[in-house]
């Protein structure tokens, strides 16, 4: 005991990394998340402790040596960890590649427009872009739900996002109907008949009685001529433009008219 081990005929002294207490006749190893450079030792209370961010699986070390780093991706707030599996690891939405870290803080968050479902990363490649027609404003997020889809009649190539303003609004004359778009593309021209004076639009709409269009992508309607009206709305053709006399073609079929009423110019 008190630091030796006995054999058939003499006392050994206990090497680094052991102990012996009174009355024992065997030499003890200290535990796995701690280490001993005295030898001769007769308390366990010799074996120190792995710092915070390191870990030992090693019984009876010899040396602090034995401690090592938690990994990149992770931290330990405690001493004597006697495996990896004790350091914690970076929530999902952060990433550290600093080794034998102490605390959380040094979890970076992923920035706005990137996401990480993954726990214990060790790089910021690890934060995934939002994908092209979407965007999101989050830092730290940890699911791909954060990002959100452009909204209807807008599109945007932009990997990462960060702002809805990435979002570009299809052009005057084109119309989009969905959600989450990402190309110009997908922008589609109005047909003849019907017309959009605004852009980001989810409805192209049609030409009110007394005008035509015989074009795609229109962003006006053509006026039929003083003196001709036409009955219906969304018509195609200047033909559809009839002949009219008397008050009633003046009051509500002639072209200034039209204009005052359905505010084309």
């Amino acid at each position: 005991g008190n630091g030796y081990a006995t054999n058939s005929t003499d006392c050994v002294q206990c090497g680094a990394g052991t102990w012996s207490g009174e009355g024992s006749t065997e030499c003890t190893r200290c535990v796995t998340g701690t280490y001993s450079t005295a030898a001769g030792a007769g308390s366990e209370d010799t074996c120190s402790k792995c710092s915070q961010g390191t870990w030992s699986a090693q019984e009876g070390s010899p040396t602090p040596g034995s401690c090592q780093k938690c990994p990149a991706g992770s931290w330990g707030g405690a001493t004597g960890f006697g495996s990896q599996k004790e350091c914690t690891k970076c929530r999902a939405g952060t990433w550290s590649s600093l080794e034998g870290a102490t605390s959380d803080g040094v979890c970076s968050v992923c920035l706005a427009g990137t996401w990480s479902g993954e726990n214990g990363s060790s790089n910021a490649t690890h934060c995934l872009d939002c994908a092209p027609g979407t965007w999101s404003s989050t830092r730290g997020s940890s699911e791909q739900s954060s990002c959100t889809a452009c909204p209807i009649g807008t599109w945007s190539t932009a990997w990462g996002a960060a702002a809805e303003s990435t979002c570009q609004e299809c052009r005057a004359g084109t119309f989009q109907p969905a959600v989450g778009q990402a190309f110009v593309s997908v922008c589609i021209p109005c047909e003849p008949g019907k017309y959009s004076t605004l852009t980001g639009v989810d409805a192209c709409a049609a030409c009110p009685a007394g005008t035509w269009t015989d074009e795609f992508e229109a962003s006006a309607c053509k006026i039929c001529p003083a003196g001709k009206w036409s009955y219906s709305a969304g018509e195609r053709l200047e033909s559809s433009c009839v002949s009219c006399s008397g008050s009633s073609c003046l009051a509500e079929g002639s072209a200034q008219v039209t204009i005052e009423l359905r505010g084309l110019q």
